[in-house]
């Protein structure tokens, strides 16, 4: 449960966009995890089956959430551990980062967050989401894009620096 803690907080935290929520729906995937333990047949990685069970539980508590409930902007400053306290260059790019991240639709928020900070395969996210392969693509694609025109707005002429890293 150490070990996988803070993952599988991100990723109700990504779906859910809401700390207490994301919290509450962490204590629940690894209460369902635990009771299922048996039912982990080894097929994929133990991270691979405990993101997918926290991910299934974060859109099943979003699904029960009333439409309007929390706001986007309920995602609290560094939900990642991004955001430093000096603010300097850096925290200022990777506060920009955390606000592109937090402007996408919750399912593609998750894949970009599983694809790029929890590198996770394409294979790993389809057993995670249930989505397909080519979905999972599409969904990486449409969204760095779409990270890419908030990052242009927001960073203006900075945005050609991180580009090349």
């Amino acid at each position: 449960m150490r070990e996988y803690k803070h993952l599988v907080h991100t990723v109700s935290l990504r779906v859910l966009r809401h700390h207490e929520d994301a919290e509450e729906s962490t204590q629940d995937a690894f209460v369902k995890a635990f009771q299922n333990l048996g039912a982990f047949q080894g097929g994929s990685k133990l991270s691979t089956w405990l993101y997918s069970i926290a991910y299934r539980t974060a859109v099943s508590k979003l699904r029960g959430r009333k439409k309007g409930d929390v706001a986007p902007d309920d995602l609290p400053e560094g939900a990642l551990g991004f955001i430093e306290s000096d603010r300097n260059e850096a925290a200022d790019r990777k506060q920009a980062l955390e606000k592109a991240l937090a402007e996408l639709p919750e399912e593609d928020a998750t894949v970009i967050t599983l694809f790029y900070l929890h590198e996770q395969s394409i294979e790993e996210i389809v057993t995670i989401t249930g989505l397909t392969a080519s979905n999972v693509k599409v969904k990486l694609h449409r969204s760095r894009k779409r990270m890419h025109a908030t990052l242009q707005v927001l960073l203006k002429d900075e945005l050609w620096t991180i580009q090349e890293l």
